[in-house]
């Protein structure tokens, strides 16, 4: 070694250690907000300082972790979730298969290696299959389960036919090409281009065993239920509501459940073929959480054609062991399958710009051949532009954002590929032409997109006459929308203040300071600039760039909207780890690999975990107290008849009653029903619905009064009313406290109207 390289190593080694010591050292407000909250009468508030430092103990105490997995008093009971499993499986296979044959279809196969055919047709075919969903939803077949499973038998067989007869041919071919020893490259027929030797890996594949307790994790957490809130409010209720009443429809008491729900239709295809809103919810969470490990399957096969072989091993190990994509993975949370349709529809668009007649990397930033010799090129980008829009139809498809984090930046991008680009791009001598093909590449992003995600853009304007309910309310309006609420939501959901003070702070949590932030992420992404290829990772890096540039500029900034770049991150992170060959870096790797990765998983699994008790029986998880409100399993346990109605409280996918509920940006149900009306037309208005319960929960209006916003109309006031004129009976027999949530009896119609009150 040089010594001007031994410097820069040293150089290197001192960066990494002192942004370790500065991470080590940030501080996690969500464990200290838990530590208040479970003691809160501390003696002072330096006892709830919690750093990320202190997650390093835990590997001395692993008595510690086994009891959060295992419970208390302990279990290890996984055979209930053998018949989940296989329903997931079901619905995998079904996905693969169909994603294969519209790969073959539209010829997008032709030149990928094995791992990124499978990639690819793994995540086409989930959004094929979401959107199969969302349409026979649409028309009232959720109850059909026969037509799901036989759709799923005849796809996969007509995979497998196709796949032999794939297979014959190759053989057929094979053997008229013996005499000349030639072989043809993997992934079907694609143009072949002078290679170089490959290059000798130096970290080799088996170190993706590394990712194995990193999926472990992911999918014991995924097949949990649910405990996160959002989860809880609309991830998993709107298609349990939506399998109740045996159709899509418009919910006008929950306005994220007419959002978007690409994702979550994996969810209801559970239930479908289950024949069960519960246990089809966790089918459906355990679905979407695989599209993590399929995200990094996709680094590993990214980065090997991008760089080398050992910066793919590194991608996907640094992206799979991220605690913010276990967190979001295990939660229910459709984060990290945004972020595989991401990585995989910019993946495609490089492939589409890669092409050319020369050679297929050099139109991204590479000279010469490619740096692990694959010999597979493509000579006509259509079908991979057709791809890239496909799946960025399918992030949109789960979330909004996705418009402006993925479909738009593509868009752009093609666009100027179409029309800056040569080789298979251009048409030489004929500018027309040229013209032509330009339009045809974009048309086809565009269409592709729309595809991908129109149906759902085509349900809201039928239902509520705005394709995008409830944005852009100033242009097409909506129904149940009104100026007031859009006010409501747009000081909620927009940005917060502008100022250099803010830019840093934020920018700071996206580099450093963000909980559940992995150490490997972006110190590795950085050394990508000493890496070579520095064509793919400036527009790689400024693609990452112009995501986090929108979540600060159009978002309100919390972490989960950026996350789904980082698989890019963890692409920039693998060509960073091969900056270098040098023996020397190659052991401090490894030995930062392991670090890193040792942390992440105490980080995961004991703080950030999020609900891990990974080997509980299903029952118990249940009901666990640790989980689920104490309000709500008294309801389940005493309410039999009627409806429960919630006040304030707008997470009832545990309650296992019919309820009446309303998020907070829609109108109070309890509102409507009792402003206004005598005790009479109350009791009539509650037997109406059938209503025989009232749950209002003080907690979260006082919480939804601090910052999202809440009606005035339900103050403690309303309900002494309600109990002296014998429409309401407060529940004395629930031991709970008054000041969290109140329960109610509704008085039936008829009875006396003497006062109920205390």
């Amino acid at each position: 070694m040089s010594a001007k390289r031994l410097v820069l190593l040293l150089f290197v080694l001192a960066g990494l250690a002192a942004y370790g010591g500065f991470f080590l050292a940030a501080r996690m407000p969500s464990v200290e907000d838990a530590r208040a909250r479970s003691s809160p009468d501390p003696k002072s508030g330096q006892e709830n300082v919690f750093c990320r430092g202190e997650i390093v103990p835990y590997l001395l105490f692993p008595d510690a972790l086994w009891e959060s997995w295992s419970g208390n008093p302990p279990e290890f009971s996984l055979a209930d979730r053998l018949p989940l499993l296989a329903v997931a499986g079901l619905i995998v296979a079904w996905a693969a298969a169909l994603g294969w044959l519209l790969l073959v279809a539209i010829r997008a196969d032709r030149g990928l290696t094995r791992v990124e055919t499978l990639v690819f047709s793994m995540a086409v075919g989930l959004n094929a299959v979401s959107t199969l969903v969302l349409a026979m939803g649409l028309c009232g077949w959720l109850r059909s389960r026969t037509v799901f499973l036989a759709a799923a038998t005849i796809v996969v067989a007509a995979a497998g036919a196709l796949w032999w007869q794939k297979r014959r041919h190759a053989r057929v071919e094979t053997a008229v090409a013996l005499p000349s020893r030639k072989r043809r490259p993997r992934g079907g027929t694609a143009t072949s281009a002078p290679t170089s030797k490959p290059e000798t890996p130096w970290l080799s594949p088996r170190w993706l065993w590394l990712a194995a307790p990193f999926v472990a994790m992911i999918v014991l957490g995924a097949m949990l239920p649910p405990m996160d809130f959002d989860v809880r409010e609309y991830h998993l209720e709107a298609p349990k509501e939506f399998y109740q009443q045996g159709r899509i429809t418009f919910l006008a008491h929950n306005v994220y459940a007419n959002m978007p729900l690409g994702a979550e239709m994996l969810c209801l295809l559970g239930m479908a073929i289950t024949g069960d809103w519960w246990l089809g919810a966790l089918v459906g969470k355990t679905v979407i959480a695989l599209m993590a490990p399929l995200a990094a399957l996709g680094l590993w096969a990214a980065g090997r054609r991008l760089f080398s072989p050992a910066a793919g091993v590194v991608a996907a190990i640094v992206y799979i062991s991220v605690p913010w994509i276990i967190q979001a993975s295990t939660a229910g949370l459709v984060d990290a399958a945004v972020g595989c349709y991401l990585l995989l529809a910019v993946y495609a668009v490089v492939l589409a710009t890669a092409a050319s007649k020369a050679h297929g990397l050099q139109a991204v930033g590479f000279t010469g051949t490619s740096p692990v010799g694959f010999t597979g090129t493509f000579p006509n980008p259509l079908p991979m532009v057709v791809l890239a829009g496909y799946l960025a139809g399918g992030a949109v498809s789960c979330k909004y954002p996705a418009v402006v984090f993925v479909a738009l930046p593509l868009l752009v991008w093609i666009a100027v590929a179409a029309l800056l680009g040569g080789g298979a791009w251009r048409v030489p001598g004929r500018p027309m032409a040229s013209m032509g093909v330009t339009c045809a590449r974009v048309g086809g992003f565009v269409l592709a997109v729309a595809i991908g995600c129109g149906l759902w853009f085509g349900k809201n304007w039928a239902l509520t006459g705005n394709p995008t309910y409830p944005l852009l309310y100033a242009i097409f309006g909506g129904k149940t929308w009104d100026i007031a609420k859009d006010a409501q939501w747009a000081a909620v959901h927009g940005p917060r203040a502008f100022s250099l003070a803010a830019l840093g702070s934020d920018l700071a949590r996206v580099t450093m300071t963000s909980e559940w932030l992995s150490p490997l992420v972006m110190p590795l992404a950085v050394l990508a600039l000493l890496a070579r290829r520095k064509g793919i990772i400036w527009a790689l890096a400024a693609y990452f760039a112009v995501v986090i540039a929108v979540w600060w500029l159009f978002t309100h900034r919390i972490d989960r909207f950026w996350i789904p770049a980082l698989p890019l991150a963890a692409l920039l992170a693998g060509a960073g780890a091969c900056w270098s060959r040098e023996r020397p870096w190659r052991w401090a790797l490894m030995a930062l690999l392991l670090l890193g990765t040792t942390y992440n998983f105490l980080a995961a699994a004991s703080v950030g975990g999020g609900y891990n008790s990974y080997f509980i029986s299903l029952d118990r998880a249940r009901r666990d107290p640790g989980r689920v409100h104490s309000w709500h399993r008294y309801l389940n346990r005493r309410v039999t008849q009627g409806r429960v109605l919630l006040v304030g409280d707008a997470e009832p996918f545990d309650l296992e009653m019919p309820v009446l509920y309303n998020t907070c940006f829609d109108d109070s149900i309890f509102e409507q029903l009792v402003k206004g009306r005598s005790p009479e037309e109350i009791r009539a208005a509650f037997a109406e619905r059938r209503i025989t319960y009232v749950l209002v929960h003080w907690a979260e209006i006082r919480r939804y009064r601090q910052t999202y916003g809440f009606t005035p109309f339900v103050h403690a006031g309303v309900f002494s009313r309600l109990m002296v004129k014998g429409a309401l009976q407060r529940d004395a027999q629930a031991p709970f406290p008054a000041s969290v949530a109140e329960g109610y009896r509704v008085v039936p119609l008829g009875a006396s109207t003497a006062s109920k009150g205390e």
